[in-house]
């Protein structure tokens, strides 16, 4: 297959268990060789430490690990921020646990076979398509086409709805860069938006706001600016992100500081890393201020906290932080919420049948879902309802509304036993016990 839309130098996926380790690299490979990934790029797994150093602390270790292998292979013996002037590195947060798929939100699988703008003869390969291949399908071919050399950052808990038109331009852009997507003011008082002024730059990140801070950050359109996941840091804003890795306290977020015996700190890319270089804010607001949904500068950590905080405000203070806000998109974070988690596969995607065997197709109603499932004999999946990961013998009904995962064929008549209603979700777990 040929390669995907944008040449990364660097792709970097972050993972929460080491266990994860193998099995996230094998998958990255997999995808390089079908063509999702460049076949020249670096493909790294890089777990979080056993300490949560929160987005932007895995953020730095990441980044560090790039540069190690750039550096590497550029023959340096010791890790040099040069190997960054002409990179384009993706790091990529797995997030945490996900109730609704054992392999993290990133590798939750969804309805389809392929991105919705690409044809079967572009997409020769059958495979499961997932969050993860979504995100880099948006990335590669909407998103990042046209940036300079630099480090692109983004999460894999998300669905990002774009307009097929969107195009950004970056004729002489230096700096860092968010993207936003528009969301209701009432889903924004749970959630971070962007407060910018009329030239774009961001004013100040708001996260879990008031309603009059919240309606201070209202677009042309009556939305607000979401956080909505990717931000970009230029080549030369990434060299200073580099240096954290010798800075302390803020080396306690990187492998090298903390097996040298470093205290852990806990930063946020978006309310540490992005937020010093918003414009209405003061050094002291910044290192001082108690905000939600970060460490806390007046707890046990205090002065860690506000000392991690005074370096970033050192390090990178003076970048600029601007936005894109891209009318029509829309952000889809996936939460805890099963019943959400099921209307988001039953009714935002097309496909009755992913990569499944179902001997009865008649069975499955227009608005049902089965994605890498055998159905034996007749086994009705009612319109909203999703069989992921099965193989089920009929008889057997699936009403709207239930999510069934994870069953194989002894539990059928398990499941008939349990006389299922609307709005279930039953799920099968291998467990390996130790020794």
């Amino acid at each position: 297959m040929p390669d995907s839309g944008f040449s990364w130098t660097v792709v970097v996926l972050t993972c929460q268990h080491k266990d994860s380790v193998y099995s996230f690299q094998r998958e990255l490979e997999l995808r390089q060789q079908r063509g999702s990934l460049s076949r020249g790029a670096l493909v790294l797994t890089v777990r979080d430490r056993q300490e949560p150093l929160g987005s932007g602390g895995a953020t730095l270790n990441a980044l560090l690990v790039a540069a190690e292998h750039l550096s590497s292979r550029a023959g340096h013996t010791v890790v040099t921020a040069d190997v960054l002037d002409e990179a384009h590195i993706l790091i990529l947060h797995s997030g945490r646990d996900f109730p609704w798929s054992s392999c993290s939100r990133a590798f939750c699988w969804l309805p389809s076979e392929r991105p919705e703008h690409q044809n079967q003869v572009q997409n020769q390969v059958q495979a499961p398509f997932c969050v993860l291949d979504l995100v880099l399908d948006r990335l590669s071919t909407q998103i990042c086409p046209g940036s300079p050399p630099g480090v692109w950052v983004s999460s894999t808990d998300a669905i990002l709805h774009l307009p097929p038109d969107l195009v950004l331009s970056w004729d002489r852009f230096s700096g860092v860069r968010v993207l936003a997507l528009p969301g209701d003011l009432s889903y924004a008082a749970n959630h971070g938006v962007y407060l910018s002024d009329q030239q774009g730059q961001v004013r100040d990140i708001i996260y879990k706001g008031s309603k009059e801070q919240i309606q201070q950050a209202v677009m042309h359109d009556g939305k607000v600016p979401l956080v909505s996941g990717p931000v970009f840091f230029s080549s030369s804003v990434s060299e200073k992100l580099l240096q954290t890795h010798v800075t302390p306290p803020l080396d306690g977020c990187t492998y090298l500081g903390l097996d040298s015996g470093a205290p852990p700190i806990q930063v946020s890319l978006f309310l540490d890393l992005l937020k010093c270089l918003c414009s209405d804010l003061t050094q002291d607001q910044f290192v001082s201020e108690d905000r939600a949904g970060c460490s806390s500068p007046v707890g046990p950590q205090g002065a860690a906290v506000r000392s991690s905080r005074a370096e970033l405000w050192r390090i990178l203070r003076g970048a600029r932080l601007s936005l894109v806000y891209v009318p029509g998109g829309r952000y889809d974070y996936l939460t805890l919420s099963g019943k959400r988690h099921v209307e988001r596969l039953s009714c935002d995607w097309t496909d009755r049948n992913t990569l499944s065997h179902i001997q009865v197709e008649g069975a499955v109603a227009e608005g049902g879902r089965v994605i890498n499932g055998v159905l034996e004999g007749d086994v009705a999946v009612a319109t909203g309802a999703v069989v992921q990961h099965c193989h089920l013998q009929g008889p057997l009904d699936v009403p709207s509304g239930c999510l069934l995962s994870g069953l194989g064929p002894m539990t059928s008549q398990c499941v008939r036993a349990l006389q299922l209603t609307d709005d279930i979700i039953v799920q099968g777990h291998r467990i390996e016990l130790g020794n």
